[in-house]
C-alpha cells in the first residue's frame, strides 16, 4: 500500500492538479501514468517533469530498444520493480533481447551480441554504482554514440533515478504480475 493517496483519473483534482492532469490525458492516450498518480501531489512538479520524461523517453537520440533498455537499467540500480516492470515488455517488443532481462532479474551481468547494449550497460551500472565512470567505460561509449548521446543517456537516467526514487520513498504497488526483482544490485 502506498504511502500517500494514488491518484487516478477520476480523483478529484483541485484547479491546479485538473489543468495539470488535462495535459497529461491529453497527451498520454487517456491514462494518468505511475509515477504522475504520485507526483500530482506537487502538481508544478509533475508540470515540468512530465514534458522531460516525454523528450528522453519518447523523443530520444537513442533507438527505442536502447533507450528502455537505460530506463530499466536505472531500475535494476534502484531496485525498482514497478520501473523495471513497467519499460523491461517495451525493451524487449522493441528488439532487446529477452535473455538481457532475464539476467537483469537476477542482478546477473548480461551477455551481450551488440556493443551498444554493453557501453549503455556499463556507463549506466558504473554510473550508479560508483558515482563514476571509467574512462575506458566513458571513452568507449562516446565514441559509439558521440557527445550528444551521452549527455542524453546520463539524462535520462537520471530523470529515471529521479522517478524510481519518488516510486521506492512512497512505495507505489507493483503491477499485478509483476516480476520481483532478485537480490540487491546496490542502491546509489
Amino acid at each position: 500500500m502506498a504511502r500517500i493517496p494514488i491518484f487516478n483519473e477520476d480523483s478529484d483534482f483541485n484547479p491546479v492538479q485538473r489543468r495539470v492532469v488535462d495535459g497529461i490525458l491529453g497527451r498520454r492516450g487517456g491514462r494518468i501514468p505511475g509515477p504522475y498518480r504520485l507526483s500530482l501531489h506537487a502538481p508544478e512538479v509533475t508540470e515540468v517533469w512530465h514534458p522531460l520524461g516525454e523528450k528522453l523517453r519518447l523523443n530520444s537520440c537513442f533507438p527505442l530498444h536502447q533507450s528502455e533498455f537505460a530506463i530499466i537499467i536505472t531500475a535494476r540500480c534502484w531496485d525498482c520493480d514497478y520501473v523495471f516492470n513497467a519499460h523491461a515488455k517495451i525493451a524487449t517488443d522493441a528488439g532487446l533481447s529477452q535473455s538481457i532481462v532475464d539476467a537483469m532479474v537476477k542482478n546477473e551481468r548480461p551477455k551481450f551480441d551488440k556493443p551498444e547494449e554493453e557501453a549503455i550497460y556499463d556507463y549506466g551500472v558504473e554510473l550508479f554504482r560508483h558515482h563514476a565512470i571509467s574512462d575506458k567505460t566513458y571513452n568507449r561509449a562516446k565514441d559509439i554514440f558521440g557527445i550528444p548521446a551521452i549527455v542524453e543517456l546520463a539524462c535520462l537516467m537520471g530523470y529515471y533515478g529521479m522517478v524510481a526514487m519518488t516510486l521506492l520513498a512512497h512505495e507505489m504497488p507493483v503491477q499485478p504480475g509483476a516480476v520481483t526483482l532478485q537480490g540487491k544490485a546496490g542502491k546509489p
